[in-house]
């Protein structure tokens, strides 16, 4: 269960304070599919962030499993990020110099796993998004549908517990964004969840727990099961 507890995040740009986020209240359960909606600057990203451990709050707690994540030392939340997190960008983050298996099994050989068992894992994602017959391709021969398949592969491929998705589908045409999505929906499932920041109304249809923020709180919240709205 994930569950933050009247969270604030303020940047500081020279002597500007930028309230990121005022006091937010939200409770996951797990295997769920989470997609948080709002304007841009309306703290969605920041949110995401700190559920991914990119971040800290300024104030209140963020907690998964009992653990409070702002708690954690720097090399905690590393490890964190690598075991428990997958994390899929709007701009793909491919290395272009290697090819996609080297691209996924690079997350393994960062964490000193063994060569032989990186490729195999690699190969396997890649597999499970339908990239069998692209592994040996570098990002610049594939296209935007097939790299963004690479960097969920990446993102699968240490068996998190969440994916955390940045406006995935942003760059992609209408048919090749809908078939990531159902890539995302079918991960969720067997103690795994998926969070997605998006501007498309369309992508709401298909949450579990819709999330609508705005400068910083939540405005409502809807969940499939359970329709319930809290207004700031």
């Amino acid at each position: 269960m994930l569950v933050l507890e009247e969270v604030h995040k303020t940047y500081h740009m020279g002597e500007t304070e930028v309230h990121a986020l005022r006091g937010v209240d939200l409770t996951i359960e797990d295997e769920s599919f989470v997609v948080v909606m709002g304007p841009s600057g309306s703290g969605k990203s920041t949110l995401m962030h700190l559920v991914g451990c990119l971040d800290t709050p300024t104030k209140g707690h963020v907690i998964y499993d009992g653990a409070d994540l702002g708690a954690l030392s720097s090399r905690q939340r590393a490890n964190y990020r690598a075991d428990q997190v997958g994390f899929v960008f709007q701009k793909f983050n491919l290395v272009g110099t290697l090819t996609a298996l080297e691209n996924v099994e690079l997350p393994l050989l960062l964490q000193d796993a063994p060569a032989g068992v990186a490729r195999d894992k690699a190969a396997h994602a890649l597999e499970s998004v339908g990239l069998k017959s692209r592994m040996k391709h570098r990002p610049s021969k594939l296209s935007g549908g097939e790299q963004q398949r690479v960097a969920i592969a990446r993102a699968l491929v240490n068996e998190p517990r969440w994916i955390l998705a940045d406006e995935p589908t942003g760059n992609l045409d209408t048919t090749t964004g809908e078939y990531i999505l159902g890539l995302l929906e079918g991960f969720v499932g067997e103690d795994r969840s998926v969070m997605l920041v998006t501007h498309n109304p369309e992508i709401a249809k298909i949450a579990d727990v819709l999330v609508e923020i705005c400068d910083g709180q939540i405005e409502s919240l809807t969940k499939k099961s359970v329709k319930q709205v809290v207004t700031s």
